[in-house]
């Protein structure tokens, strides 16, 4: 231990305070002095304002100072309490800058978008204008046939239960398969009203038709392309058309029926006998008439050879490959009799397909004689309308370079069939045809029309 010794005073020399203070502290152990200084310290740094708790606050936070104000207090908070209680707000002032900004950019996003549908759906109007291509009746109405009487236009077509596509198994259509024929009618050619059908022209078929229905109720004869023409010897109308066969499992033959008003409305009374039945051959489908200029009647189709073929795409791509020709037979003056052989007027090659069917037959004003018909499948885009040329009704008739309508001309699927009315003032020709569309219950074939000019041996679309 350290030898200390307490200051003494004396008359001359008084004991000061510092000398005590000293004093103590030597006579300290080291561990205590220590804690006296830290002590020390501690109320000089409390006296001098460097206490941690007098330290200047830090600055709030961006969020805090534009997303948050104080919070309402209650009466027993700590009032002695330096830091104000905040809480998120959407009142405050970012919040709101916030909101409106995004307010601002939906409503330049939505302007854009609607501008844009605008936009899109002038231009689409705009180029429906312009298509010399109408959508006319979008229902099942295939392989129109048009006839004009008296200022109406009636179209015929094959009944409503034929060749739908993906055809929906709970369908619900009014009228569905209730017509062996439809019909429809309109003024100025481009809007149609389609009749129901109670409106059948031909309510009654041939003894030779199939009878009797499926389990959905769809009559078995399956009644295909009606085509009219008025007879010149009385002026009566005759309705041709194709239909299932008794005691023939696939085939179809054609028919005729006859009106007794003077309307093409009907109704018609159908004919007991076919008018050619070649069964061996697969059928006969696809009747049109045609009057030459000598009054020479004729009635064109088309042998029904893929119905008796190997298989494959409609049922003729397997080798060997059935032919499917065009027929014309000469016809008396009744239209209902055969005057003669009949002559095969086209038949299918490699590039056609499967097929060529649903012929069409005009003569120009310059005497030039159109065969129009369709090739590929009716099941498949392949189909499409095509025609050929000659200088006489019987041929040789030359086929053109290439189709007049085909898939994707005028954002069409498989056009076919073709139909025209008789020649317009300007020297045109109303044309009808068929096209598949996606409808509620299926892929049907809905009716086009369009407007056709003959240049020499050419076929020109026209835009009205």
């Amino acid at each position: 231990m350290h030898n200390l010794r307490p200051p003494v005073a004396s008359e001359s020399s008084p004991i000061s305070p510092t000398a005590i203070t000293e004093f103590r502290k030597r006579s300290l152990p080291p561990h205590i002095i220590e804690i006296q200084k830290k002590e020390a310290l501690a109320m000089v740094t409390e006296h001098s304002g460097e206490s941690k708790e007098e330290q200047p606050q830090s600055q709030p936070s961006f969020l805090i100072r534009h997303f948050y104000r104080p919070a309402r207090t209650s009466g027993t908070d700590d009032h002695g309490s330096d830091a104000a209680p905040v809480s998120f707000s959407f009142l405050s002032r970012g919040f709101i800058t916030l909101a409106a900004t995004l307010c601002l950019i939906i409503v330049a996003v939505l302007c854009a978008v609607l501008t844009s549908i605008y936009v899109r759906h002038q231009r689409q109007e705009q180029a429906i204008r312009r298509s010399p291509v109408h959508e006319a009746i979008f229902a099942n109405f295939p392989d129109p046939a048009i006839v004009k009487h008296e200022g109406l236009y009636y179209a015929f077509a094959t009944t409503n239960a034929a060749g739908i596509l993906a055809q929906a198994h709970n369908m619900t259509l009014a009228d569905y398969g209730r017509s062996n024929i439809q019909m429809a009618t309109s003024l100025d050619f481009k809007n149609w009203t389609l009749l129901d059908s109670k409106h059948d022209p031909l309510p009654d078929l041939g003894g030779w038709v199939k009878r009797g229905f499926n389990e959905k109720h769809i009559p078995f004869a399956n009644v295909w392309a009606p085509a009219v023409i008025k007879r010149p010897s009385d002026g009566k109308f005759i309705l041709y058309y194709s239909a299932a066969v008794e005691n023939a499992t696939r085939s179809h033959c054609i028919g005729a029926a006859i009106s007794n008003t003077s309307s093409p409305a009907g109704p018609y009374f159908p004919l007991n006998t076919t008018i050619t039945c070649p069964i061996k051959e697969g059928g006969a489908i696809d009747p049109t008439p045609f009057i030459d200029m000598d009054g020479s009647f004729y009635l064109a189709y088309k042998i029904d050879g893929n119905n008796v073929g190997r298989g494959g795409v409609c049922g003729n791509t397997v080798t060997p490959i059935v032919s499917t020709p065009i027929q014309l037979q000469r016809m008396k003056e009744d239209g209902i009799t055969p005057d003669g052989p009949e002559t095969t007027i086209l038949d299918r090659t490699e590039q056609d397909g499967p097929l060529v069917e649903a012929p069409f037959l005009v003569r120009s004003s310059g005497g030039i004689y159109f065969l129009f018909y369709s090739s590929g499948c009716t099941r498949d885009s392949s189909y499409d309308v095509k025609y050929a040329w000659a200088q006489n009704v019987t041929g040789p008739y030359q086929r053109a370079d290439k189709p007049l309508l085909k898939t994707g001309d005028f954002k069409l699927l498989a056009p076919g069939s073709v139909g025209l009315t008789e020649v317009m003032e300007d020297e045109t020709f109303g044309m009808a045809f068929h096209a598949r569309v996606e409808a509620p219950y299926g892929k049907v074939r809905a009716m086009y029309t369009s407007t056709i000019r003959f240049n020499g041996s050419e076929v020109l679309l026209v835009r009205k």
